[in-house]
């Protein structure tokens, strides 16, 4: 498998709101608490953002997605394949199930 390394902000049996760097470019992975459902959804929402420095980072990440260039739409917590820890990394395979070449192309 290759894998690309994850920071992320909330676990709860998975990472649930996490950045991956990949051909350069910063995907946010998104599956924040809804409160409707009173639990986490099955999906996550995947959005382009532009370069971020450390600094930029704001303490709640689930307001990140404001600054997201472009939505990439939802995928199944299952499609995410992450490294044994869960903590640390993803398979790379999900960004060409979403299509990531011709996102990041236009």
């Amino acid at each position: 498998m290759n894998q690309v390394p994850i920071r992320y902000i909330g676990f709860w049996d998975i990472p649930r709101v996490f950045l991956a760097v990949y051909q350069k470019h910063t995907f946010l992975f998104d599956c924040a608490f809804d409160a409707e459902l009173d639990d986490y959804p099955d999906f996550y929402r995947v959005y382009l953002l532009p370069e971020l420095k450390e600094e930029d980072l704001p303490t709640d990440w689930t307001t990140l997605r404001s600054r997201a260039t472009r939505y990439l739409g939802e995928i199944s917590v299952g499609q995410v394949h992450f490294d044994p820890s869960k903590r640390q990394s993803i398979d790379v395979a999900i960004f060409k199930e979403l299509g990531v070449q011709k996102a990041v192309a236009g």
